[in-house]
């Protein structure tokens, strides 16, 4: 049986992103709950990664989540994401909307400190235009702080549980896209998402140990267990990458 496809437009990837559902579904509360951890990550990274605060740019801000707690930590802050829902979501923070894959970013050059994005570089097919675009809109001498699942440690599944992800981050992938876009003195590791590490690193080893043990979470497993657990089951195992990087000071 041939099924045609009557509509008049061509098709266009990006669509999931500019739908309502990119955000109100898969970044809902019910799947993403409200917590204290965007407040905890952006004093993490003002203190440890930044070691300032200043004018920034979250780059595929989404719902708003860590653009309100980097505003809460101190920075004055803009967004900007494809989705139009952004816009609102994330008031009063200004969020421009923008195709990382085809637009350049809607800001003038050298006007940020600082740029941030988290889990956004993986779902690009084009993410050198991406961070490109991220260098010129950063002052001389500003930094860009990027994160992203580490393959390394997703592989084996959770980085295709959103099937919006199409390319993948090694730790030496995303130091040499980062200095082939024109950062210097950039620095990549594997960061877990569990505070209690960043309080007392001396637990790593232990928490690795951990991640070895066959168990399982959600959203990985069809499983049901308190939130607290298994965000702590979950993020043993899915490490991210923190890539920082400096733009040239001139």
């Amino acid at each position: 049986m041939n099924i045609k496809n009557d509509s008049k437009k061509p098709l266009d990837e990006s669509n999931v992103f500019k739908d309502e559902k990119y955000i109100s579904f898969l970044y809902s509360e019910k799947r993403r709950p409200n917590s204290n951890y965007p407040d905890e990550l952006a004093a993490h990274l003002r203190d440890h990664y930044f070691k300032n605060t200043g004018n920034l740019l979250d780059i595929g801000c989404g719902r708003g989540d860590m653009l309100k707690a980097l505003f809460e930590a101190g920075f004055s802050v803009s967004g900007t994401d494809l989705s139009p829902v952004s816009i609102d979501t994330c008031k009063p923070h200004p969020v421009k909307v923008s195709n990382l894959e085809k637009d350049s970013l809607p800001f003038d050059d050298d006007v940020f400190d600082f740029v941030f994005s988290k889990s956004v570089i993986e779902h690009l097919h084009n993410p050198m235009s991406f961070l490109k675009q991220s260098l010129r809109v950063i002052s001389p001498g500003g930094r860009a702080v990027i994160m992203t699942p580490s393959w390394m440690h997703t592989r084996w599944g959770p980085f295709y549980l959103d099937y919006t992800h199409v390319t993948p981050f090694t730790q030496p992938s995303l130091r040499d896209a980062m200095i082939m876009a024109g950062y210097e003195n950039v620095k990549v590791i594997h960061f877990h998402q569990l505070p209690i590490l960043w309080r007392h690193p001396w637990m790593t080893p232990l928490v690795r140990a951990f991640a070895q043990l066959p168990l399982r979470y959600s959203p990985m497993y069809d499983v049901k267990l308190p939130q607290k657990l298994n965000t702590f089951f979950r993020f043993s195992k899915e490490v991210m990458l923190i890539g920082i990087g400096d733009k040239p000071k001139s």
